[in-house]
């Protein structure tokens, strides 16, 4: 193998930092990742750009947020004018390959020699399918097994289809870089045995339910189109108990994959970054999925570093700095030894670790989501309540000890998370007697953000990726079904 770093990006879907063992979780059998964060560096405060999966991973990808590159919700599709790190990688001599859910179908396959979506026909399709079938469409809360053995499951067929890869990847002889992105645990809440078991319902701590008085409006209504009240406390704890399952599940599958690396002599070298694209509420304020919002819950994310043996650095280091996912575009690039663009908006975190973490990368963490025009309305199992989609753009900034969402269609929201980090008693709603002026700084942060933001799409000539307006279905109609998609040649990306 080459003498260049080799990269492994493993990715799963909707797994929040609050469902991971090494961020305090004792319920979650998450070995691997926790692994991982024994002999590399977790980043304690990680947050996503976005709360739903395009904007996330198109963030991750191009290393500019939501406001830049306009991917805002599942109606949008990546610009192709602005180059992804794969493409980079794969200029600089890097043999790239992808598989499993990473957005394909929406310009997120750039720069990659081989590839493989678990939407692309065949079995992982077949399995994708198998799984949101079972689901239930008049509730948000459905849970239970998959009635395959687990070694034949989707995500288990992922890693098979991976390992398949590390064939070609060794003929190479070249560096490589290969993204692995599960789709568990994404509803709907199902997994093969045992993982279904494998946690006790009955020794979840429940997350506390919002004050319904005190919620927002579109909260209320995306209750009642999720039928919370018609789930008992066991089917709650169920669904948690499985949604944790998925969890173990994924990460028995990438200890797999790593173990076969390690008989093949394919680690001596290779760096491995785990992360999620964004979380899921699992509960919280009575909800499950997603919602086109910016909590905690769906924003906190694990991220973890594990360098090769033979790196020096200071292992199960815990890191407390605030970081995003936009910073694994500077950090791969990083590792591969290549100048990021200029105008990205993330930073190299093995450099600042290096460095010593002790100056502060940013003084808030940004977010945005919504803007959503098109026709979907409650898409469970596997998507969103209705109510749960904005018309207008959600924007919001968070640090340590607070967060604030500028929500123009349903009001604003503010949390004090030293005391209330569920988000449950908004600071901004009628009645408060008075308000930190850490929100005003906040939102503050937040206007000038977009400023610099659209600045800097101007300046860059961002062309906006489609927006697709899916007709609604009886059932199921969620942005993860969405096949029908063009294709075109990659991109060389950019400034203009």
């Amino acid at each position: 193998m080459s003498k260049t770093p080799n990269i492994v990006l493993l990715m799963t879907d909707q797994q929040k930092a609050s469902a991971t063992g090494i961020y305090g979780n004792t319920c979650v059998p998450s070995a691997f990742q926790d692994r991982m964060a024994g002999e590399g560096v977790t980043f304690m405060n990680a947050f996503s750009a976005s709360p739903i999966c395009t904007p996330s991973r198109a963030s991750i990808m191009t290393g500019v947020h939501p406001l830049v590159h306009q991917s805002t919700c599942h109606q949008d599709r990546v610009p192709w004018n602005l180059v992804q790190f794969p493409e980079l990688l794969q200029r600089a001599g890097y043999y790239t390959t992808a598989c499993g859910h990473y957005e394909r179908n929406r310009n997120l396959d750039r720069g990659y020699h081989e590839q493989i979506s678990y939407q692309d026909p065949g079995l992982l399709s077949t399995l994708t399918t198998q799984i949101f079938s079972l689901g239930r469409c008049d509730v948000g809360w459905s849970s239970g097994t998959v009635p395959i053995a687990a070694e034949k499951g989707l995500s288990a067929a992922l890693t098979d289809r991976t390992i398949e890869m590390l064939d070609n990847i060794a003929a190479t002889k070249a560096p490589f870089f290969l993204h692995l992105a599960y789709q568990d645990p994404h509803p709907p809440y199902f997994v093969p045995s045992p993982y279904d078991t494998m946690v006790d319902p009955g020794a979840i701590d429940l997350p506390p339910r919002a004050d319904i008085e005190g919620c927002p409006a579109w909260q209320f209504k995306a209750l009642v189109e999720a039928a919370t009240a018609k789930a008992s406390e066991l089917d709650i704890r169920k669904v948690i108990s499985i949604y944790y399952g998925m969890i173990a599940y994924a990460n028995d599958q990438m200890r797999r994959l790593y173990e076969v690396m390690s008989q093949r002599g394919m680690l001596d070298n290779t760096w491995f970054i785990l992360a999620a694209d964004h979380g899921d509420y699992a509960g919280e304020k009575g909800l499950f999925n997603k919602t086109e919002s910016l909590y905690e819950c769906l924003l906190h994310v694990p991220l973890i570093i594990r360098p090769p043996d033979n790196i020096s650095c200071q292992r199960g280091r815990k890191v407390q700095g605030l970081v995003e996912l936009t910073d694994v575009f500077s950090t791969i690039c990083g590792i591969a030894n290549i100048k990021a663009p200029d105008y990205v908006q993330s930073h190299d975190l093995v450099r600042w670790v290096n460095d010593g973490a002790n100056r502060p990368l940013r003084d808030c963490a940004f977010a945005q989501v919504g803007d959503y025009h098109g026709h979907l309305g409650t898409t469970f199992p596997i998507g969103m309540p209705k109510s749960g989609r904005h018309a207008s753009l959600v924007q919001g900034a968070r640090n340590l000890e607070f967060s604030y969402a500028r929500d123009p269609d349903n009001g604003d929201e503010a949390y004090d998370l030293r005391s209330d980090p569920h988000e449950l008693n908004n600071l901004l709603n009628p009645g408060k007697h008075s308000c930190p002026k850490m929100i005003d700084t906040l939102r503050e942060q937040v206007d000038q953000w977009e400023s610099r933001c659209v600045r800097l799409r101007e300046k860059l000539g961002v062309v906006r990726g489609e927006r697709r307006h899916m007709e609604p279905r009886e059932c199921c109609a969620d942005e993860a079904s969405d096949k029908a998609e063009p294709t075109a040649p990659a991109a060389e990306g950019g400034k203009k």
